[in-house]
């Protein structure tokens, strides 16, 4: 292909060169943290200048907050779709989880991007980060405030300390995920965090076996547990 051909190729219009660049910065803070990554880059991920890429975010700020508020709004998507489901909670808990971690299967970027943001705390994007955490704890905290009201769940959860817990366990997901864990691994973990947080004030608790357990031999050792 010659020069003028691949010219034409590439030539995007605004917003999708925009979005093209937002796509590669995601790559960029993935690779090199929120608090290293520069247009260059981005550039060199796009194929284009660095000029090219100010022409579009013109400080190192634009560029980041454009990015951060992308993976805000594809993370926060998974929590909302499901809280306006108005499903019981342990479902509404469980797919929001198993939501997460496919994301960090198909786009693991992201889910780095938003590890990396989560520590951030003395850097100028803390606040940007503490109001996507609060959006998300929103969504988690309709699911159990629901479900407290139609009685699925104890009358004495703390229901803001509840969703602090999820939303905290998506990190505890995401981190399983990236260092290897299998899907066996995963979905007793996202089954113990459910079921954890969903049991907060429970005088007793009737458990269920996680995936793939053998109920009988689960239900033999629930009875051992039990005084005579």
């Amino acid at each position: 292909m010659d020069a003028r051909a691949r010219k034409i190729r590439n030539r995007l219009s605004p917003a999708d060169r925009r979005a093209q660049l937002i796509g590669c910065s995601i790559r960029a803070l993935a690779a090199h943290g929120v608090a290293r990554a520069t247009h260059a880059h981005v550039a060199d991920r796009a194929g284009v200048s660095v000029a090219a890429v100010h022409s579009y975010f013109r400080t190192r700020h634009d560029l980041i907050e454009a990015t951060l508020a992308t993976v805000a709004s594809l993370l926060l998507r998974i929590t909302a779709e499901v809280a306006a489901r108005k499903l019981p909670a342990r479902e509404s808990l469980a797919l929001m989880a198993a939501g997460f971690d496919a994301a960090a299967r198909r786009d693991p970027d992201v889910v780095k991007v938003w590890l990396d943001w989560s520590t951030g705390f003395r850097a100028e994007v803390w606040p940007s980060y503490l109001e996507m955490q609060e959006r998300a704890l929103a969504d988690v905290r309709s699911a159990l405030t629901r479900g407290k009201r139609r009685g699925e769940l104890s009358a004495r959860l703390n229901v803001k300390a509840a969703a602090r817990l999820f939303v905290g366990g998506g990190r505890t997901i995401a981190l399983a995920r990236f260092s290897g864990a299998g899907e066996r691994e995963i979905a007793v973990l996202i089954h113990h965090l459910v079921l954890g947080v969903t049991s907060i004030g429970l005088t007793a608790v009737a458990d269920s076996p996680p995936p793939g357990t053998d109920t009988g031999t689960h239900n033999q050792d629930l009875s051992r547990k039990r005084p005579a």
